[in-house]
């Protein structure tokens, strides 16, 4: 994979105190964001193959607050009435089975009085904390349904992060969750055959709804897939912050789980 970055002309690395860093990485790929902590205004964003982006001299210098996604992840949302102290491993074992060795941890979601309960690589989470150990783990998931309900006011919102093999999907209408679930994806038949399943479930048709698309892994054919199938279909982000001209293709939308990790922590 070839690197790049889009950037603000605001933007400068040495400035301190007044950043929030958001880094994304896993599966052969990393990224990260920086947004200005005075406005919220997204200002950076650069990515490479491997972890070579955590190593860029265009980070921040001083990041008043640094938080990670790392992939794969094994997660599941229990509502608070439901999880009983030392129940957090068997949640995940009813829903994914055997895990990798790593850290447990829990996230509050409390516009749905749930908490998600998830599990990374303990080697790639390593890798993130060895070189930011002031780091704040969030769970892929948690920024998925906290992005489709603020997307879903206007249609019902579908919202896909496509990685290796798999398909994150969330879909939310005027601001309630109907569903959070992940899929095995092969091919961009896989894909497309996920989707559609899960919007009929959620009672709603490919006409009626909002899809944003992005995701590390996400192709063009897949892309190209989709816009058959869903009249409503835009990037799940973009970046007109940035000053330097960019390809029609934004890369923004692959890199999307970085940018919407400041409103989970802000």
């Amino acid at each position: 994979m070839e690197s790049g970055s889009l950037l603000a002309s605001r933007y400068a690395p040495a400035r301190e105190r007044a950043y929030h860093l958001g880094i994304l990485t896993g599966q052969g790929v990393s990224a990260w964001a920086v947004h200005a902590l005075e406005d919220g205004a997204p200002l950076a964003l650069v990515w490479a193959g491997g972890n070579a982006a955590l190593d860029d001299t265009l980070l921040p210098e001083h990041p008043v607050s640094i938080s990670f996604v790392s992939l794969p992840e094994w997660s599941t949302l229990v509502p608070d009435g439901a999880l009983a102290p030392g129940s957090e491993a068997r949640h995940l074992a009813l829903v994914h089975g055997s895990m990798p060795t790593g850290a447990m941890r829990d996230e509050p979601v409390r516009s749905l009085g749930a908490t998600c309960i998830y599990v990374h690589d303990d080697r790639l989470e390593r890798s993130v904390l060895d070189r930011f150990p002031n780091a704040r783990a969030l769970p892929m998931q948690a920024v998925m349904v906290r992005s489709a309900m603020a997307r879903s006011f206007e249609r019902p919102a579908v919202l896909l992060h496509r990685s290796v093999e798999r398909a994150d999907v969330a879909i939310a209408r005027e601001g309630d969750l109907l569903l959070s679930n992940a899929y095995p994806t092969r091919s961009a038949q896989d894909l497309l055959y996920f989707l559609l399943l899960a919007v009929e479930r959620c009672g709603s048709t490919p006409a009626a709804v909002d899809l944003y698309v992005g995701g590390t892994h996400l192709s063009a054919l897949e892309r190209d897939l989709l816009t058959r199938y869903f009249e409503h279909i835009r990037p799940a982000a973009s970046a007109p912050w940035a000053d330097q001209g960019h390809d029609q293709q934004d890369p923004a939308d692959r890199w999307w789980a970085a940018l919407e990790q400041f409103p989970c922590v802000s």
